[in-house]
């Protein structure tokens, strides 16, 4: 159970940052009715519970995240044993593929398979909940969703990245240093701002242009968190570099040179691993989502 040690801050702030989310409104809802008349207005007695709704939530993040680790899983496994120079990134993927064919169960019960979920999992969860809290208290979810999703995101992708390196790693050192943690954040913080801050305004710009709203939409949301991989594969590469040599016995020359040295074939395939991300699992989230919902609806009006 040691490699799930580091997940405990990261779901900690997640937790509480969901938990300002809901006590806020309560307590600005007080400041602003202390003078207003009682609501005297028929309370709506179908409407869904929120304890159902956050399990439809929490169901939906947890299929969704099932349902796009393993391509994930085994791109992250593969390019961190590149990095290390254990193997080059096609060999380690058709040796993990062939390893998850060969024995599902193994592969599905393995610490690396339930890192990643987890990741996703906080990802889809945070982002779900906050959507069904904010919906209830009626105001706008973006500057919530994107506050908490960003949290729980890189928070547990740097905690992933910290166990990956330990497991997959060339380097036995016991502490992860301060240098490829600054990196792993650095990384993700410029997925976040390719992810939520560039595709709308990227969107708005097609739509001048004459392109469909939704077709921009759509297009961006994929197009931006792909392409800003070819600026944070290095950071990511350099920072797995520190971890696998350890910072004094180097230049900060050579390391450059190793990052690139893979360059190509870990873009490639931090590339195709967005997919997944922002392709199959966030559509499955949300149909997911959408459908569970519906069947509450449904069971509570009945």
């Amino acid at each position: 159970m040691a490699p799930f040690h580091c997940f405990r801050i990261p779901l900690l702030v997640a937790l509480l940052y969901l938990i300002g989310t809901v006590s806020a409104r309560p307590f600005a809802s007080v400041r602003l009715r202390k003078n207003a008349a009682p609501d005297t207005s028929t309370p709506t007695t179908n409407a869904p519970g929120l304890g159902s709704l956050l399990c439809v939530d929490f169901a939906s993040a947890l299929s969704a995240s099932a349902m796009l680790s393993p391509i994930v899983t085994i791109i992250d496994k593969s390019v961190t044993m590149a990095a290390a120079g254990s193997s080059t990134v096609i060999a380690a993927v058709k040796s993990s593929a062939m390893g998850a064919a060969v024995n599902p169960l193994k592969f599905f019960s393995s610490p690396e398979y339930l890192c990643i979920t987890g990741v996703y999992f906080a990802t889809y969860a945070c982002a779900n909940s906050i959507e069904t809290i904010c919906t209830r208290q009626k105001r706008s979810s973006a500057l919530p969703k994107f506050v908490g999703t960003s949290t729980a995101n890189i928070a547990t992708c740097v905690a992933k990245d910290v166990v990956f390196a330990r497991m997959f790693g060339s380097s036995t050192a016991a502490l992860v240093p301060k240098r490829t943690l600054a990196l792993f954040c650095a990384r993700d913080s410029l997925t976040v701002l390719a992810s939520f801050i560039v595709p709308p305004q990227l969107a708005h710009a097609m739509t001048n242009l004459g392109v469909d709203a939704g077709m921009a939409f759509n297009s961006a949301q994929v197009a931006c968190p792909v392409a800003v991989q070819l600026t944070s594969t290095p950071i990511h590469l350099l920072g797995l570099d520190f971890y696998n040599r350890t910072p004094g016995s180097v230049n900060l020359s050579d390391r450059w040179q190793a990052s690139f040295r893979n360059y190509a074939p870990v873009a490639s395939a931090r590339m195709i691993r967005v997919l997944p991300a922002f392709g199959i699992g966030g559509i499955g989230n949300r149909l997911l989502r959408r459908k569970g919902i519906s069947v509450v609806e449904r069971m509570t009006s009945s």
